[in-house]
């Protein structure tokens, strides 16, 4: 008994510990706390650690922002100047028409003024006559020198596969000032050594049988165009004009 006394209460007893006793929500207020310390803690770490590496969140921020503003601000640029762009080329495409335009205009006034040139050359050269008759190429014998063919030309146009055709008809001595109807033939001889035989205009399937008709009044151009088949060559192409069956005027030119 002694014995178990002295081991209870001597110098070898078991150690015992006091403690003070703390209520459950203290110490649950207290883990809450330390928790919440640890966050804060490690997320100023982290701030802290970005910051250190040369990344801050605030300044990526303000640079994207300004990034974005700066990228409205481009594309707002790049619509001004591509309507500036659409705006430059409509004025440059109504430029270079007005300049085409222009350009056939100056072109087709150049030919009008060459042909109204022609045209006196050929009306001094008829006053000169003074009703004398014009010698002509083809059967002399029955043209009887009142209606004079001048200036004629004939060439092919690429472009449709025709030809096209022009001349000067003239009534000359007691003729002039009178109306006359004629009629107008075109015989076409194929080239030399080709294959073919003559072709003679109008024929019933012609679409400009009117251009065969023709009045004339002292003085007149006369254009046309005819086409022929592709495997003819046309050798020479010979004009007749006729007033009432009879053969008034004839010329012929060679291609």
């Amino acid at each position: 008994m002694l014995r178990r006394m002295r081991r209870r209460f001597g110098i070898s007893a078991p150690r015992v510990a006091v403690r003070t006793h703390v209520p459950w929500y203290l110490r649950t207020a207290g883990i809450a706390a330390m928790i919440v310390l640890s966050v804060v803690m490690a997320g100023w770490a982290y701030d802290a650690g970005r910051r250190i590496a040369g990344y801050d969140h605030s300044e990526s921020s303000q640079v994207t922002d300004e990034l974005r503003l700066a990228n409205v601000s481009l594309e707002e640029e790049v619509a001004r100047l591509r309507s500036l762009l659409t705006v430059s080329e409509s004025s440059l495409q109504i430029e270079q028409a007005t300049q085409h335009s222009l350009s056939e205009k100056n072109s087709t006034l150049a030919e009008e003024n060459a042909r109204l040139k022609e045209e006196l050359v050929v009306l001094g050269r008829l006053a000169k006559l003074d009703g004398k008759s014009v010698a002509t190429k083809a059967e002399p014998s029955k043209i009887d020198g009142e209606i004079s063919l001048d200036r004629l030309v004939v060439r092919p146009d690429p472009a449709t596969g025709s030809y096209r055709f022009s001349f000067l008809m003239a009534l000359q001595g007691s003729r002039r000032g009178r109306e006359a109807r004629l009629n107008l033939q075109i015989t076409v001889s194929p080239r030399e050594g080709t294959a073919g035989d003559k072709i003679e205009l109008p024929r019933k399937t012609d679409k400009n049988v009117a251009q065969y008709e023709i009045v004339l009044r002292n003085f007149r151009r006369i254009d046309g165009k005819f086409e022929l088949p592709n495997s003819i060559s046309v050798g020479a192409v010979e004009f007749r004009i006729f007033e009432a069956g009879v053969l008034r005027a004839s010329k012929s030119v060679n291609l």
